[in-house]
């Protein structure tokens, strides 16, 4: 079984003898987007806030194991869900793995994912119009 690893926003639980490894990657951040028809990631907070479904949390609680878990079902993700505990911790685990792949939102920084990249010096090396000539040597 794959152990969890937190500086990959990865959330490891056990039950019932049985581990599991709960992620919100980019590409459970896709099927996200995917199976919730969102026109980007930042409508989940919309899908998490209007009182979401039993079939929408399952299916969220799904997609979160897929990345470790790659064979898992919406049925044995209902039967994990039962064995956490029920709705109630199986959306904590949920809202607990979106802060794992969002920790500035989570800690309330300003930082903006979708946010332009910052500007590189002028003279730096790169592929940007700021960038110098190859062979070319910065001003100053």
């Amino acid at each position: 079984m794959t152990a969890a690893n937190p500086h990959r926003g990865q959330l490891g639980f056990e039950v019932a003898g049985n581990r599991w490894v709960f992620a919100f990657t980019t590409n459970a951040l896709c099927a996200v987007e995917e199976e919730f028809d969102l026109k980007d990631i930042s409508e989940l907070e919309t899908v998490l806030a209007t009182s979401p479904s039993l079939r929408t949390i399952r299916k969220l609680f799904r997609i979160g194991l897929t990345d470790c878990h790659p064979e898992m079902s919406d049925l044995e993700a209902g039967q994990i869900m039962e064995a956490v505990g029920g709705l109630e911790p199986s959306l904590e685990l949920i809202m607990r793995a979106v802060e794992q792949a969002f920790p500035e939102a989570a800690k309330g920084g300003s930082a903006d994912p979708l946010g332009a990249a910052p500007k590189p010096k002028a003279g730096a090396r790169g592929t940007g119009p700021g960038s110098t000539k190859r062979g070319a040597k910065p001003k100053g």
